[in-house]
């Protein structure tokens, strides 16, 4: 009697009275592992494949395979890990003071700079309108870009905008988030020491020569370079000295420097004043 016939997976023989039943495999799908998806998506409900009907029962002829489920709809891709997400920049004329503590990613030409006694100020421009980059001594030193940083150079930065005395600011938190798109080199017109002047206070210059002597205290340093033309002093806040590459260099009479500052005039003698770091060179130690 085949009621008590029990369904094997390998075909099952029957008396040669009735006719065979033919059994139906049944597929059982391959599991599909969840792939790891980052925390802000959900992880889509592990793939199980499209259901298939029933197999026939023992006895019934099937001609024609069972027939498939209905497609399932394809699910919104996530973003596999380790893609950036695409960089928002919003133009600096639209920066308000409504948006003070939100986060922002900004980008500009550098055409100012400022040293002060915490860090370094860089105003950024990119036609729709200005702002400053403020960077504190430690988000500077951390700054993988800095060597490039500078006037021409031109940026993108990610930080809190704030205010002070009325001036928007761009502060970021750590150095990665300041990118030079554009590096930009200290450069400005070469000068003969001898041909400088009052007249030129203000301007920016390029002067190159020996070091002299160097006087200082515990703020500052002045080094007093020589070209043949002329001797002037380099004047150096403390700060930035303790940035400078090979800034031991400076202080060995006979070390050959190049600087980029801007004339000052202090109790009627010239000066240059370093505003950054990489704006002195030391090129040769004899």
């Amino acid at each position: 009697d085949g009621a008590g016939t029990e369904i094997l997976d390998e075909p099952v023989s029957l008396p040669p009275t009735r006719v065979p039943a033919t059994v139906a495999s049944v597929v059982r799908p391959t599991p599909v592992s969840t792939p790891i998806l980052p925390t802000t998506t959900a992880s889509p409900t592990a793939g199980v494949g499209p259901a298939l009907e029933p197999s026939p029962t023992p006895g019934a002829v099937s001609e024609e395979p069972p027939p498939l489920g209905p497609t399932p709809s394809p699910e919104e891709s996530a973003t596999p890990e380790g893609t950036e997400e695409p960089i928002v920049v919003i133009p600096i004329g639209q920066l308000n003071g409504e948006m003070v503590g939100q986060e922002v990613t900004v980008e500009g030409t550098v055409v100012g700079i400022e040293s002060f006694s915490a860090g370094f100020k860089f105003t950024l421009d990119d036609g729709t309108g200005r702002t400053v980059l403020l960077m504190w001594h430690s988000v500077y030193d951390e700054c993988w870009d800095a060597a490039g940083l500078n006037l021409g150079a031109r940026v993108r930065v990610t930080g809190e905008v704030d205010k002070y005395e009325d001036e928007l600011q761009v502060q970021p938190s750590w150095g990665g988030a300041v990118k030079t798109l554009a590096p930009a080199d200290a450069w400005a017109d070469p000068r003969p020491i001898g041909s400088l002047s009052g007249a030129d206070e203000g301007q920016q210059v390029m002067v190159e020569g020996e070091v002299v002597r160097i006087e200082g205290s515990e703020g500052w340093v002045k080094v007093f370079v020589s070209d043949g033309s002329g001797e002037i002093a380099i004047f150096i806040w403390r700060s930035v000295l303790d940035r400078i590459p090979g800034n031991t260099g400076l202080g060995t009479p006979g070390n050959r420097v190049r600087v980029v500052g801007a004339v000052a005039v202090y109790r009627s003698n010239l000066e240059v004043v370093v505003t950054l770091p990489y704006d002195v060179t030391v090129l040769e130690v004899p």
